[in-house]
């Protein structure tokens, strides 16, 4: 055949393409009418012989479909989160949740847009989760009412839900490798990146998590990919499209406007530096205010107006403890890799806030030796390797970031980005979860964005080691890879043994 049929190769090519998007519509669509999703664990016939068939596929059309390294670790990364919500109900290692039918948490939330076609009226704070902005439960309950006049029992219609939390993390990871190729990191660099970011527990959780935080964290990725493409070339196609992409973000969670002071650090950069344009950027940035501010902060100000509820009003949840600030920081508790939880049947709530950040990262609330021992030495390798890569990666960070020498392939403009952003996530974060005397606060999901943000500095780091032979280079990529096999295996092994 004369002609190549190239699905995913062309990513290598262009800056952007939305054939993975199709491919993903695509796979949702197959994943929702095509297969019983209500069967929760991997040993069913149709995981197996679903998982079978795409590797026959791959296997005969390997000479007449091209597909580049990268779009490898992104298939894996796809195949690994579609595996994990096959095997998790909509009701396990959730967040604020509950379940269909009780109505209440964000599964009343969605089932109340599903029935009405409405907004829930009333004070949203006299419904658990209902407070929150509703852009991720007016699609869930379009696409459940979308899949329930296709006749899918209720308990299909609830599991595809699912499937968009699956397609809003796996366009994370797409917009992470699009990020990076206008970053112009090198193979070592992408590999690195998207090792991270493909595995990662935290994400691969959140693509079965039903909550808004997947939805939030999409459009927050897609303005971050918005915001570098405007800089190279401001239009006002792509400030309305950036704009859209923010309000976007804070309407499915106020927290999406954590992005505000890296964009502003980046809009006052190029007003300094292409002054004689300053006309065209202030009409501009007036557009970006008309769109973001009555999209991002409309659901707030419409409760506070009608019911006096506070702007970032935010329920008191979670295992409450009092312990001094000191020992929420050098108290550390080690006699599991899995975060301590009295429900769990711990002796006490883990409150060390660094610990507990990095714990929920890999395991969320979860006890998987409460699952299965089995799962212990992937788990321990995967604390491990993680554990060194965190460190690494905070290295990494400072050294590019205060780098003045040109050692390290990073625009001025893209430091202030991704630092000021970095920051902003931290200190959101650390005010947080301080300010909180609760284990719920203390969740990774609330700093998720850090995940690719910190790839991206490991993956620029990578590409200025200039000596790829070197034994502590090898070590370094052996624990790449050791941290996305614990991880890979760990997620995927829960499937079997639960």
């Amino acid at each position: 055949m004369e002609r190549t049929y190239d699905i995913l190769k062309n990513m290598d090519d262009k800056t952007f393409t939305f054939q993975p998007f199709i491919l993903l519509t695509a796979m949702v669509f197959f994943l929702a009418f095509c297969m019983d999703t209500t069967a929760e664990t991997l040993r069913k016939p149709q995981y197996l012989f679903f998982l079978l068939a795409v590797f026959l596929v791959l296997f005969v059309f390997r000479q007449l479909v091209s597909i580049s390294e990268p779009a490898l670790i992104l298939l894996a990364g796809v195949l690994l989160r579609t595996s994990y919500i096959l095997y998790t109900a909509i009701w396990t290692r959730q967040h604020d949740v509950v379940d269909f039918g009780t109505g209440e948490g964000h599964a009343g939330y969605i089932e109340y847009i599903y029935s009405n076609l409405r907004l829930p009226s009333g004070d949203p704070r006299n419904i658990w989760a209902f407070f929150q902005p509703p852009l991720h439960h007016i699609i869930a309950g379009l696409w459940m009412r979308f899949c329930a006049h296709f006749q899918l029992a209720y308990r299909q219609v609830q599991e595809n839900v699912q499937l968009l939390t699956l397609f809003y993390i796996c366009s994370v990871t797409v917009l992470t490798f699009f990020i990076c190729k206008e970053l112009k990191l090198k193979s070592w660099g992408i590999r690195v990146v998207l090792l991270i970011v493909c595995t990662h527990p935290a994400l691969t959780i959140m693509a079965g998590s039903i909550n808004n935080d997947a939805l939030s964290l999409m459009f927050a990725m897609l303005a971050v990919y918005l915001i570098i493409l405007w800089y190279k070339h401001p239009s006002f196609r792509l400030i309305i499209m950036f704009a859209l992409s923010i309000g976007a973000s804070m309407m499915a969670k106020l927290s999406g406007g954590t992005i505000a002071p890296a964009v502003a650090a980046l809009f006052i950069l190029k007003l300094v530096k292409d002054r004689s344009n300053i006309r065209k950027y202030i009409a501009q940035f007036i557009v970006f205010a008309i769109i973001v501010f009555p999209i991002g902060i409309w659901w707030e100000i419409r409760n506070m107006i009608k019911y006096d509820m506070p702007f970032n009003y935010i329920p008191g949840v979670g295992e409450q403890f009092d312990v001094p600030l000191l020992q929420r920081i050098f108290d550390i508790r080690m006699h599991s890799v899995y975060p301590a939880m009295t429900v769990n049947g711990d002796a006490y709530n883990e409150y060390n806030v660094p610990l507990t950040l990095f714990k929920t990262s890999l395991f969320d609330d979860a006890n998987l030796s409460n699952v299965s021992g089995s799962l212990t030495l992937f788990a321990v390798i995967l604390f491990i390797t993680a554990l060194i890569l965190a460190v690494i990666s905070l290295i990494a960070t400072f050294l590019i970031l205060t780098d003045r020498n040109g050692r390290y392939d990073m625009k001025p403009e893209h430091k202030l980005l991704f630092g000021v952003l970095y920051m902003t996530l931290l200190i959101a974060y650390l005010s947080f979860a301080f300010g909180s005397h609760n284990y719920s606060a203390m969740n990774f999901r609330y700093i998720a964005l850090t995940i690719p943000v910190e790839a991206i500095f490991l993956g620029i780091f990578t590409d200025a080691c200039r000596n790829k032979q070197h034994i502590r280079f090898r070590l370094f990529a052996a624990c790449v890879l050791g941290f996305a096999a614990a991880a890979a295996s760990t997620y995927l092994m829960l499937g079997v043994v639960s």
